[in-house]
Formats: C-alpha cells, sequence, structure tokens
C-alpha cells in the first residue's frame, strides 16, 4: 500500500501536468519535504508562469521537491532572469521575519495555484480551467498538509478563501495592532493585508511592525499545539 509521502507525490505529479501550455506551480519552498511544513502563506494567484516548453515536467518536480540538484528557487530565478518580482521580495522579507521568531517549516502557496498577469484573468478563455485546476491543488495540499497556521494575505485571498473553508474570515486590517487570528478546525489562520503590488503601496509604512507581530503570533500557536 502506498505510503502517505507517496501519495502525495503522486497526486502532485498529476495536478502539475501542463495546461494551457505551463506547469501549475503549487509553492514556493526551501523544504526538502513539503509535509513536513507546518506553516502555509497563502496569496491569490501567482503572476510568473512556468512555461511548458522551456522544461520537462520530471524537472518542475525536482525543483519542487528540491531535489536532484534542482531546487524551488533556482528554478524561479533561473525562468525569470534572476529578477524576483516586488512580491517575492515582500514574501522574502516577511520569511526572513518568519525565521527570527524559528518559524522555518513555512510553505509558500496560493488558493489558486495557476499563473496568469492579473487574478481577473483567470476568467479569459486562455486559461480555461486554471482556476479549478489551481483550486484543487491548494485543497489537496490543505488535506496532505495539514498546517497548523496560515497567513492569507490579500482582501481577494480571504474571500476566496473563505468560501474554499466555508467558513467566513475577517477583513485585513486597515492600520497596525494586534493580530486577530481566527481559529478554523486545527488551523490558526491570520488575515494581512496584500504583499503584492498595487494593495502593498496602501500598507507598506505599517507592515514592518505588523508582520513581526504576525510572525510572534504565529509562533506562539505553534508552540501552544
Amino acid at each position: 500500500m502506498p505510503t502517505n509521502q507517496e501519495q502525495f507525490h503522486d497526486a502532485l505529479k498529476a495536478l502539475t501536468q501542463p495546461l494551457n501550455g505551463q506547469y501549475p506551480r503549487p509553492w514556493m519552498t526551501e523544504l526538502t519535504d513539503p509535509l513536513s511544513a507546518t506553516v502555509f502563506i497563502v496569496g491569490h494567484n501567482q503572476k510568473m508562469c512556468y512555461d511548458a516548453t522551456l522544461l520537462t515536467h520530471d524537472r518542475h518536480l525536482d525543483a519542487l521537491f528540491n531535489r536532484n540538484g534542482e531546487s524551488c528557487r533556482g528554478l524561479y530565478n533561473e525562468l525569470n532572469g534572476f529578477n524576483p518580482s516586488p512580491t517575492r521580495f515582500n514574501m522574502d522579507c516577511f520569511r526572513n521575519i518568519l525565521a527570527k521568531e524559528n518559524v522555518t517549516q513555512v510553505l509558500e502557496t496560493n488558493v489558486v495555484c495557476y499563473s496568469t498577469p492579473m487574478g481577473n484573468q483567470l476568467r479569459l478563455p486562455r486559461h480555461n480551467g486554471g482556476a479549478v485546476r489551481g483550486s484543487e491543488i491548494f485543497q489537496t495540499l490543505l488535506d496532505f498538509v495539514k498546517p497548523r497556521v496560515l497567513i492569507a494575505h490579500g482582501a481577494k485571498t480571504r474571500e476566496l478563501l473563505g468560501s474554499l473553508l466555508r467558513t467566513p474570515l475577517p477583513d485585513p486590517p486597515k492600520q497596525d495592532g494586534d493580530p486577530q487570528p481566527v481559529l478554523v478546525g486545527t488551523m490558526t489562520i491570520f488575515i494581512t493585508p496584500s504583499l503584492a503590488p498595487p494593495q502593498w503601496s496602501k500598507w507598506q509604512g505599517w507592515a514592518q511592525q505588523y508582520l513581526v507581530e504576525v510572525a510572534k503570533a504565529a509562533a506562539r500557536s505553534l508552540n501552544q499545539s
């Protein structure tokens, strides 16, 4: 009988097959075992497309699992010409904040693991099936990994995540203050404003301080569970 890890790998192998000329990208992580993640950082959907003509599916999988000389970040850097997006820069900064609180078992993902330049383009015919596949990937990650903490950034993310979990979630805060987590099953969920432009510019003045408080609260939640 296949192990949980084998079942997970087989599910991801099937779900990341090319769709509309791209490889759906389920996560960014430094972990070699994504199942060990305790924290998800969740956005709406990623911008950068992994063109299926530029690499094999086997290489895509190797990079996802940081194996056979490949890595998530290495492939990302290669495909975007070593020019990280503003969102990626903000994500790196937040990951550093989390690491200072010893929160390191992190998986960065999206409620829709499928790439479009803008989220509203998921409705276009050339991306037919992308939203469905992307949401299926995210649900698969929740089912297999079962993160203890989930940090969702952005109003669109909050709306879609609440729909997927069948649970109303609070709006992102509009000013600095103490994070207000929500417990959904065994997951502690934090909602923050978006780490992606253009919404990022509206709160970047207090983002550093607020994200530090989120990291501290996430660490406390992990220590208590």
